[in-house]
């Protein structure tokens, strides 16, 4: 095994633009490609140094490509490339207005469980809450992309919000199913 290259950011890994709008498929052959070249039983005979390195390598691998995967986690790292700390990202703020719509969705999920036909209001939810994800995709990109990374980062907070809140109503999703 060649030395792996652990200074390589993320997109190096895999051979893609540094960027929020990524190639789903290339990521997913590049990442198949790698995990080829990592499999343990390429490694059966090597010796233990090898043997660490590779595993070392696939952890590295996977954690690159759950990074990338995900819009959330590939804008937050993109903002980490550029500086910002977790930390500092999480400090950004957020609208009055955004905090609002997040209290009103959260209080539409927490009323879930009192109505009569909770299936049709937590698909709308689902889909509302979706699509302000995107519409703050979409924000962090055209702001990342001007190099605004304070907006890009307020942007990347509210993803987070919106993605909490689209678990918790996965999560009465997968309760009201099994009740």
């Amino acid at each position: 095994m060649s030395s792996p290259d652990f200074s390589q950011n993320y997109f190096q890994l895999f051979d893609l633009p540094v960027q929020f709008a990524i190639d789903a498929r290339m990521l997913g052959e590049r990442y198949r490609q790698l995990q080829r070249q990592l499999h343990p039983d390429r490694y059966a005979s090597a010796a233990q140094h090898e043997k660490r390195m590779a595993v070392q390598y696939s952890a590295f691998v996977n954690e690159a490509y759950a990074a990338l995967r995900s819009p959330l986690k590939r804008a937050l790292y993109l903002l980490q490339l550029e500086g910002l700390s977790a930390e500092e990202i999480s400090a950004q703020q957020v609208d009055g207005g955004f905090l609002i719509e997040q209290m009103e969705l959260r209080e539409k999920l927490e009323s879930l469980h009192d109505l009569v036909d909770p299936d049709t209001v937590l698909d709308h939810l689902v889909r509302e809450i979706s699509g302000d994800i995107n519409s703050h995709q979409a924000e962090f990109e055209a702001a990342y992309n001007q190099s605004d990374l304070t907006a890009a980062a307020s942007a990347c907070v509210k993803m987070q919000y919106l993605e909490k809140l689209l678990q918790e109503a996965e999560q009465i999703e997968s309760e009201l199913m099994d009740s």
